[in-house]
Formats: C-alpha cells, structure tokens, sequence
C-alpha cells in the first residue's frame, strides 16, 4: 500500500514541476547550491563539535594536547573555527554574486 502512496506522490510532485515550471527555474540551481552548501557546512560543525567534546584527548598543564595526534587537534581548535567562518562569508559572497546575476548585474 504505500509503495502506491509513494508512486501517486512522486506523480504528483512531477506534474505540479511540469504545469509550473519551477524545477527548471534558474533560481533552482542556485538555491540547491546553496542548500547543499549550508548542509555540508551544518554536517562539519556537528563533526567537529562531537570530535572535541570526546573525553580521550588529554590535556597537559598548558592546555596542549598530548598523544601522538596532539598537534593535529590543536591546529584543528586554532584554525578550525576561523576557516569554517571564512568558508561561510565565502558562501554568503557566492550567493549574493549569484543572486545579483538574476538582476542584470554582471558579478564577477
């Protein structure tokens, strides 16, 4: 039974793209870019938040981490959150350059 609700909800997704048109919409492109875009950016956040809240990293007296994978997590603390906001200004350029397209102007 809900392999047939499945088949009637995709046919009618398919016809309301079709009478409409908005699936081909150029915007479509762009907003499923940018979609993707934030869910992968949402995903690495999670990631990471969940690699430094693990309780195997000890700290030294310093607040360094020891073992042998001490210098990657530290590089990771230091430089992590700066390129994950330089990825999102990134994302909010490309989007705005995007966005602009739509209204004449040329971008990059």
């Amino acid at each position: 039974m809900s392999a047939s609700y499945a088949h009637r909800g995709a046919d009618a997704v398919e016809h309301a793209s079709d009478a409409t048109g908005v699936s081909e919409a150029r915007i479509m492109g762009t907003v499923r870019v940018i979609g993707g875009a934030m869910i992968g950016i949402a995903v690495l956040a999670l990631v990471l938040t969940e690699v430094f809240s693990l309780e195997q990293f000890a700290q030294d007296a310093d607040g360094n981490y020891e073992g042998p994978f001490g210098g990657v997590l530290d590089s990771l603390t230091s430089t992590g959150p700066a390129a994950l906001g330089l990825l999102v200004i990134g994302l909010l350029v490309a989007a705005a350059n995007r966005v602009m397209g739509f209204f004449g102007g040329s971008g990059f």
